[in-house]
């Protein structure tokens, strides 16, 4: 094979494009990645603050249908870059597809994560209440009935279980996660808040039952796996940092990277022949802008965006599975905030001795209470009519991380506001981004307040300085629209329409909602990234006829998405 001939260029260093690089070239694929940035990531990259700033700049002065609303304050801050902004905040649960990619590949070795240490329910009265995820934490609770307890102890024995045929769930699948709770489990409004936002990472009242009870169920056994939360916080940024990890490993195995070079064409070098692919290398040419050498490939990943109108015929655009969890919201209203004071959630409750849910409950077991808690990774989820001048239908979520996460200095937190929008926005909507969210971010920045002084029920301006929030070193808001670009809208932009035996070499995976819930982004890019791997390997061995058989032999050959790791040869990355 020739310098420039590759089995696959991948156009895009997102997280879904950047697993899918390293699962191919592990599998011995050819592969060129290249992305217009230089900057790994795409829209889920980490930058500093300078990078942060001139993202920010260029998406204000630049007509990308992608964002809108784009503003930033004007201070510059020291040490800008000891910070790692993720431009896609997420989590990630202990058990799912990303830990599994990270483990399976030996990319977990490039990163750090740390565990988030809580998850609290915002409530009306300014102040933050704890959200019961285990046996312990429903007994220690001291907000609840004891029959209350008995009651979410139940719903939290059936959610962890296999519930798909139990009579509760009959005829429920799509009620409203809201009705479910209070019909079927009798539960109070207060726990039906915290379990429907905080620990179902619902959006809306109105969600359905089904896809939320399947959070639930993999988040609550996720628990327990590497410590007390189901969730890990990636360090540096997080999910940015997961992308640049998993390019690392692809160029390790062999990938071909080129980034800061924008595309300046694609084309056929065969458009005669649409069948074979598995022995005509160099089906597309593709140059660069000033590159010297053209790149020729078999199969192409992309966005819908990069295709050339010649080339729609060959889309084959890879749908998200039925069992993801995408919500209808189709636009999300981001701030990042860095501030210099901590952000305090009230304490844990502390009990003596061992808890057993036959026994009753002693008050006089209790132990005195702890200080409020300094949160370095947290999360703080504002459901719907909590926040004056705040969204009465939807719930925004606030993302905490400090210095244990490794992407700020000591002394700062970086604070991750997002609201999903019901409707679609106009690119000069009635309201600015800054106008929307604020509310939110007054809310956190009382939380800032001393512990020991008043609750923080209010913003008061007329208060003593030091019971006044700070403001905010930093922020920048915006809003971000989903990629419906990247959905073919007409049966002409699919493959399907072509002959059956005329595979689509051109890949469209499946784009990330950015409205999805926190803990599903990087566990719906690696099963994006999967279901792009097997596609890949099926169009580079077409002419192997399509069954069980096939499959399972070219599984075996290839090993699997993730090959078994081979630690004698693992130590070729001192060099990339």
């Amino acid at each position: 094979m020739e310098e420039g001939a590759f089995d696959v260029v991948i156009i895009g260093t997102g997280l879904t494009e950047s697993i899918a690089a390293a699962a191919l070239s592990k599998a011995g694929y050819k592969v060129a990645h290249l992305d217009e940035n230089p900057y790994y990531g795409g829209r889920e990259a980490s930058l500093s603050l300078d990078e942060l700033v001139e993202w920010v700049d260029t998406k204000a002065s630049a007509n990308d249908p992608h964002y809108s609303s784009v503003q930033r304050s004007q201070s510059t801050l020291s040490q800008s870059r000891q910070y790692s902004i993720c431009l896609c905040p997420a989590v990630i649960p202990s058990i799912g597809p990303t830990i599994s990619s990270l483990v399976s590949s030996g990319v977990s070795k490039y990163g750090g994560f740390r565990l988030l240490e809580r998850v609290g329910v915002y409530h009306p009265t300014g102040v933050v209440k704890n959200v019961p995820g285990t046996k312990e934490d429903v007994f220690k609770s001291k907000d609840m009935s004891l029959i209350d307890k008995r009651r979410l102890m139940r719903f939290l024995m059936f959610s962890i279980g296999d519930f798909e045929n139990k009579k509760e769930l009959e005829g429920n699948h799509h009620l409203p996660f809201a009705d479910f709770l209070k019909t079927v489990f009798t539960l109070n409004d207060e726990v039906v808040t915290a379990l429907i936002y905080s620990l179902a990472y619902c959006f809306s009242p109105s969600d359905p039952t089904g896809p939320a009870l399947d959070r639930i169920r993999r988040y609550l056994r996720s628990a327990g796996r590497y410590g007390p939360s189901p969730f890990l916080v990636g360090h540096y940024g997080g999910t940015g940092d997961i992308a640049q990890g998993f390019c690392r490993a692809a160029a390790v195995s062999g990938a071909v990277y080129i980034l800061g070079r924008n595309l300046t064409s694609i084309r056929y070098n065969n458009p005669q022949d649409l069948i074979s692919v598995q022995h005509q290398p160099g089906r597309y040419s593709i140059t660069l802008q000033d590159f010297p050498d053209t790149l020729t490939c078999n199969v192409i990943i992309s966005s819908f965006t990069d295709i050339p109108l010649e080339l729609r015929g060959d889309i084959n655009y890879l749908a998200p599975s039925t069992s993801e969890n995408l919500h209808s919201s189709s636009t999300v209203v981001r701030c990042i905030a860095i501030i210099d004071r901590p952000i305090y959630f009230p304490p844990t409750e502390v009990i003596r001795g061992s808890i057993n849910e036959s026994e009753p409950f002693d008050e006089t077991t209790r132990a005195p209470p702890p200080a409020p808690q300094i949160i370095d990774a947290g999360v703080l989820v504002f459901p719907p009519s909590t926040i004056r001048g705040g969204s009465t239908t939807m719930a925004a979520t606030l993302l905490i991380t400090g210095e244990g996460t490794m992407s700020t200095p000591k002394g700062k937190w970086i604070l991750y506001l997002a609201l999903p929008l019901a409707t679609i926005l106009p690119v000069s909507g009635p309201m600015s981004a800054q106008e929307i969210l604020q509310p939110y971010l007054n809310a956190a920045l009382a939380l800032t307040l001393p512990p020991d002084g008043p609750a923080p029920h209010v913003l008061d301006t007329e208060s003593p300085p030091q019971l006044t929030p700070p403001q905010p070193l930093f922020t920048t808001f915006y809003i971000h629209h989903v990629d419906l670009g990247n959905r073919p809208h007409t049966p002409s932009h699919s493959h399907t329409t072509l002959e059956q035996s005329k595979p689509g070499t051109f890949i469209i995976p499946s784009p990330l909602s950015p409205t999805c819930p926190l803990p599903d982004i990087s566990d719906n890019a690696a099963t994006h990234a999967e279901t792009v791997f097997w596609e890949v390997t099926k169009l580079l061995n077409i002419n192997e006829p399509p069954n069980a058989e096939n499959d399972a032999r070219m599984n075996t050959e290839i090993g699997g998405f993730w090959p078994t790791l081979d630690t004698a040869n693992d130590s070729g990355d001192e060099e990339w």
